[in-house]
C-alpha cells in the first residue's frame, strides 16, 4: 500500500502515443514509398509517366526526400514495437519522430520561402509560374500531426522532477 499516494509501480499509459505513432508512422511510411516509386518511375521510365495519386497528394519524384519520410515513419513504427513490448521508453521514439518530422518540415518551408523570394522578389526566370503549391510536399503537411502531438504532450516529454532535491 502506498501511503504517500505515489505508486512506484505506476507505468506510463502509452496507448494514445502508440496509436499516434501507428497513424503517423504509417502515413510517413506510405507516402515515403509513394515518393520513392515516383522517383524511380521518373528515372527508369521517364518524366512523362506519373505514378497514381502523386499529383493529388503533392508527392514529388524525389528519392532522397522519400528516404527522409521512410526514416521518420520507421522511427515511429519502432517506437510502437517498443511500447507494445511493454517498454515505456518506446515513447521516446515517438518524441524523436516528432522532432525529426518538425525539423524537416521547417527545412522544406525554408526552401519554399527561398523559392518564393526567387519568384516574386528577384523575378528569376526559372521560377516563372511558381506558386506555394509548387513546393508543397508530404514532409510539410504531414508535420501538422506531430506538431499537434508535441503541443498536446509537451509535459509528457519533460524529464520527471526528482523529489526532495534542493536547488
Amino acid at each position: 500500500m502506498d501511503i504517500n499516494g505515489d505508486n512506484v509501480n505506476d507505468e506510463m499509459d502509452t496507448r494514445i502515443p502508440m496509436i499516434f505513432s501507428i497513424v503517423a508512422g504509417s502515413l510517413y511510411f506510405l507516402l515515403g514509398l509513394l515518393q520513392l516509386s515516383a522517383g524511380f518511375t521518373k528515372i527508369l521510365i521517364g518524366p512523362e509517366v506519373q505514378v497514381p495519386l502523386t499529383g493529388l497528394l503533392f508527392v514529388p519524384a524525389d528519392i532522397i526526400g522519400s528516404f527522409v519520410l521512410l526514416l521518420i515513419g520507421t522511427v515511429f513504427i519502432y517506437g510502437v514495437m517498443e511500447m507494445r513490448s511493454g517498454i515505456p521508453e518506446g515513447i521516446s521514439y515517438a518524441y524523436v519522430g516528432i522532432l525529426i518530422a518538425l525539423i524537416f518540415a521547417v527545412i522544406y518551408m525554408l526552401v519554399s520561402t527561398g523559392n518564393m523570394l526567387e519568384a516574386y522578389l528577384l523575378k528569376n526566370e526559372e521560377f516563372i509560374g511558381w506558386t506555394p503549391a509548387s513546393d508543397l510536399r508530404p514532409g510539410i503537411y504531414l508535420a501538422v500531426l506531430p506538431l499537434f502531438a508535441l503541443i498536446k504532450w509537451q509535459n509528457m516529454f519533460k524529464p520527471p522532477q526528482e523529489k526532495g532535491l534542493l536547488k
